[in-house]
Protein backbone atom coordinates (compact mmCIF):
# COMPACT_ATOMS: atom_id res chain seq x y z
CA UNK A 1 0.00 0.00 0.00
CA UNK A 2 1.01 3.49 -1.02
CA UNK A 3 0.40 6.78 1.02
CA UNK A 4 -3.45 7.73 1.22
CA UNK A 5 -2.54 11.32 1.27
CA UNK A 6 0.25 11.87 -1.35
CA UNK A 7 -2.19 10.54 -3.63
CA UNK A 8 -5.12 12.84 -2.62
CA UNK A 9 -6.19 15.81 -4.77
CA UNK A 10 -4.80 18.57 -2.52
CA UNK A 11 -7.23 20.54 -0.81
CA UNK A 12 -7.06 24.63 -0.86
CA UNK A 13 -5.96 24.73 2.58
CA UNK A 14 -5.78 21.48 5.31
CA UNK A 15 -8.49 22.76 7.94
CA UNK A 16 -12.18 23.77 7.47
CA UNK A 17 -13.16 21.99 4.31
CA UNK A 18 -17.18 21.26 4.32
CA UNK A 19 -18.97 17.54 4.19
CA UNK A 20 -21.74 15.81 4.54
CA UNK A 21 -21.32 12.74 6.56
CA UNK A 22 -23.53 10.07 8.17
CA UNK A 23 -22.00 9.14 11.10
CA UNK A 24 -22.11 5.81 12.82
CA UNK A 25 -24.31 4.93 16.04
CA UNK A 26 -22.51 4.08 19.44
CA UNK A 27 -23.44 0.24 19.42
CA UNK A 28 -22.59 0.38 15.62
CA UNK A 29 -19.51 1.85 15.44
CA UNK A 30 -18.37 -0.64 18.41
CA UNK A 31 -18.05 -2.85 15.40
CA UNK A 32 -15.89 -0.70 13.38
CA UNK A 33 -14.09 -0.22 16.41
CA UNK A 34 -13.85 -4.12 17.05
CA UNK A 35 -12.37 -4.61 13.25
CA UNK A 36 -9.80 -1.98 13.49
CA UNK A 37 -8.02 -4.42 16.42
CA UNK A 38 -6.75 -6.31 13.80
CA UNK A 39 -5.29 -3.61 12.23
CA UNK A 40 -2.90 -2.60 15.03
CA UNK A 41 0.37 -1.54 15.01
CA UNK A 42 1.16 -2.18 11.57
CA UNK A 43 3.77 0.23 10.27
CA UNK A 44 2.41 3.77 8.28
CA UNK A 45 -0.84 2.42 8.67
CA UNK A 46 -2.33 4.20 11.89
CA UNK A 47 -6.25 3.89 12.87
CA UNK A 48 -8.88 6.32 12.65
CA UNK A 49 -9.93 7.93 15.78
CA UNK A 50 -13.07 6.02 17.27
CA UNK A 51 -14.94 9.64 17.89
CA UNK A 52 -13.99 10.43 13.86
CA UNK A 53 -15.41 7.41 11.90
CA UNK A 54 -17.15 8.38 9.21
CA UNK A 55 -18.96 7.67 5.76
CA UNK A 56 -18.75 11.02 3.07
CA UNK A 57 -21.86 11.53 1.33
CA UNK A 58 -20.11 14.16 -0.11
CA UNK A 59 -17.22 16.88 -0.34
CA UNK A 60 -18.36 20.63 -0.79
CA UNK A 61 -16.68 23.27 -2.75
CA UNK A 62 -17.13 25.58 0.04
CA UNK A 63 -14.14 25.78 3.53
CA UNK A 64 -16.35 26.77 6.53
CA UNK A 65 -15.01 30.52 6.45
CA UNK A 66 -16.52 31.30 2.72
CA UNK A 67 -19.54 30.63 4.02
CA UNK A 68 -21.65 33.53 5.69
CA UNK A 69 -24.56 32.50 8.78
CA UNK A 70 -27.25 33.79 6.06
CA UNK A 71 -26.07 31.27 3.89
CA UNK A 72 -25.99 28.41 5.96
CA UNK A 73 -29.69 29.21 7.68
CA UNK A 74 -30.62 28.82 3.78
CA UNK A 75 -28.65 25.47 3.20
CA UNK A 76 -30.23 24.27 6.80
CA UNK A 77 -33.49 25.34 5.41
CA UNK A 78 -33.16 23.63 2.44
CA UNK A 79 -31.58 20.69 4.18
CA UNK A 80 -34.48 19.87 6.46
CA UNK A 81 -37.28 19.82 3.69
CA UNK A 82 -34.96 17.17 2.13
CA UNK A 83 -34.27 15.17 4.83
CA UNK A 84 -38.08 15.70 6.36
CA UNK A 85 -38.70 14.06 2.94
CA UNK A 86 -36.53 10.65 3.26
CA UNK A 87 -36.28 7.92 5.25
CA UNK A 88 -34.02 7.01 7.88
CA UNK A 89 -32.78 3.21 6.65
CA UNK A 90 -29.89 0.23 7.20
CA UNK A 91 -26.64 0.31 5.45
CA UNK A 92 -24.97 -3.79 5.29
CA UNK A 93 -21.24 -3.37 5.67
CA UNK A 94 -19.31 -5.97 4.62
CA UNK A 95 -15.79 -7.51 5.88
CA UNK A 96 -13.27 -5.57 6.33
CA UNK A 97 -10.99 -4.76 2.92
CA UNK A 98 -7.18 -3.64 1.67
CA UNK A 99 -6.99 -1.05 -1.31
CA UNK A 100 -4.33 0.96 -2.62
CA UNK A 101 -3.81 3.76 0.13
CA UNK A 102 -6.54 2.27 2.85
CA UNK A 103 -8.83 -0.36 4.63
CA UNK A 104 -11.97 -0.11 5.26
CA UNK A 105 -16.13 -1.73 5.03
CA UNK A 106 -17.68 -1.23 1.90
CA UNK A 107 -21.69 -1.22 1.94
CA UNK A 108 -24.25 -3.28 -0.67
CA UNK A 109 -25.53 -1.00 -3.28
CA UNK A 110 -28.79 1.05 -1.53
CA UNK A 111 -31.26 3.36 -3.37
CA UNK A 112 -31.80 4.79 0.09
CA UNK A 113 -28.13 6.08 0.13
CA UNK A 114 -27.98 7.11 -3.54
CA UNK A 115 -30.56 9.24 -2.77
CA UNK A 116 -29.50 10.96 0.49
CA UNK A 117 -26.53 11.45 -1.99
CA UNK A 118 -28.07 13.06 -4.79
CA UNK A 119 -30.38 14.90 -2.93
CA UNK A 120 -27.73 16.72 -1.24
CA UNK A 121 -25.90 17.22 -3.98
CA UNK A 122 -29.17 19.04 -5.50
CA UNK A 123 -29.83 20.89 -2.53
CA UNK A 124 -26.33 22.44 -2.21
CA UNK A 125 -25.91 23.42 -6.17
CA UNK A 126 -29.63 24.68 -5.70
CA UNK A 127 -29.07 26.63 -2.41
CA UNK A 128 -25.08 28.05 -3.02
CA UNK A 129 -24.73 27.58 -6.77
CA UNK A 130 -21.80 25.11 -6.56
CA UNK A 131 -21.35 21.42 -7.51
CA UNK A 132 -19.92 19.24 -4.76
CA UNK A 133 -16.82 17.43 -5.51
CA UNK A 134 -17.77 13.78 -6.79
CA UNK A 135 -18.76 11.74 -4.26
CA UNK A 136 -17.22 7.96 -3.33
CA UNK A 137 -19.14 5.53 -5.64
CA UNK A 138 -20.13 3.54 -2.90
CA UNK A 139 -20.65 3.93 0.77
CA UNK A 140 -17.94 2.40 2.73
CA UNK A 141 -16.51 3.70 6.10
CA UNK A 142 -12.18 4.46 6.42
CA UNK A 143 -10.76 2.06 9.26
CA UNK A 144 -7.04 3.20 8.36
CA UNK A 145 -5.22 5.17 6.01
CA UNK A 146 -1.87 4.76 4.93
CA UNK A 147 0.71 7.52 5.27
CA UNK A 148 3.05 5.80 3.57
CA UNK A 149 4.37 2.23 2.41
CA UNK A 150 2.42 -0.63 3.95
CA UNK A 151 3.38 -3.89 3.32
CA UNK A 152 0.37 -5.32 1.81
CA UNK A 153 0.95 -9.28 3.38
CA UNK A 154 1.00 -7.87 6.86
CA UNK A 155 -2.62 -5.91 5.82
CA UNK A 156 -3.94 -8.83 4.17
CA UNK A 157 -3.17 -11.88 6.65
CA UNK A 158 -4.17 -9.57 9.45
CA UNK A 159 -7.97 -9.35 7.74
CA UNK A 160 -7.81 -12.46 6.10
CA UNK A 161 -10.50 -14.34 8.84
CA UNK A 162 -12.31 -10.87 9.72
CA UNK A 163 -16.40 -11.22 9.62
CA UNK A 164 -18.90 -8.61 8.22
CA UNK A 165 -19.47 -5.80 9.93
CA UNK A 166 -23.12 -6.15 9.20
CA UNK A 167 -26.61 -3.56 9.01
CA UNK A 168 -25.76 0.22 10.16
CA UNK A 169 -28.49 2.41 11.21
CA UNK A 170 -28.55 5.92 8.79
CA UNK A 171 -31.29 8.39 10.42
CA UNK A 172 -29.38 11.83 10.26
CA UNK A 173 -26.81 13.66 7.86
CA UNK A 174 -24.18 15.74 9.84
CA UNK A 175 -22.63 18.96 8.29
CA UNK A 176 -19.15 18.89 9.43
CA UNK A 177 -16.08 21.11 9.06
CA UNK A 178 -13.14 18.53 8.03
CA UNK A 179 -9.48 19.22 8.63
CA UNK A 180 -7.11 16.31 6.72
CA UNK A 181 -3.85 15.80 9.33
CA UNK A 182 -1.27 13.82 6.62
CA UNK A 183 1.32 13.27 9.07
CA UNK A 184 -0.31 11.65 11.41
CA UNK A 185 -2.29 9.60 8.80
CA UNK A 186 -6.14 10.74 9.96
CA UNK A 187 -8.69 13.39 9.66
CA UNK A 188 -11.00 14.75 12.12
CA UNK A 189 -13.97 17.37 11.74
CA UNK A 190 -16.31 19.59 14.10
CA UNK A 191 -19.90 19.27 13.75
CA UNK A 192 -21.84 22.35 12.54
CA UNK A 193 -25.21 21.03 12.01
CA UNK A 194 -27.16 17.79 11.39
CA UNK A 195 -30.44 16.74 10.33
CA UNK A 196 -32.40 13.74 11.31
CA UNK A 197 -33.99 11.59 7.83
CA UNK A 198 -37.87 11.64 7.92
CA UNK A 199 -39.43 8.75 9.24
CA UNK A 200 -37.92 4.74 9.20
CA UNK A 201 -37.98 2.79 6.08
CA UNK A 202 -40.04 -0.92 6.85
Amino acid sequence: MKSFFTGMEPWRKPEGSLHFYVLPGEEDRDRFIDAQEALADIDNLPLMPASYLHCTVARLAQFDEDVTQAEYTQLGDALQELCSGLSSFTLDFGAPQAVANAVGSWASPSKDWDALVEGCRRTVSETWGSDAFDSPAAPHLSLAYAKGPVDDAVVTGRITDAQPIGAVHVGTLHLVSVTVRPERGTFDFTELANWDLGHPHH
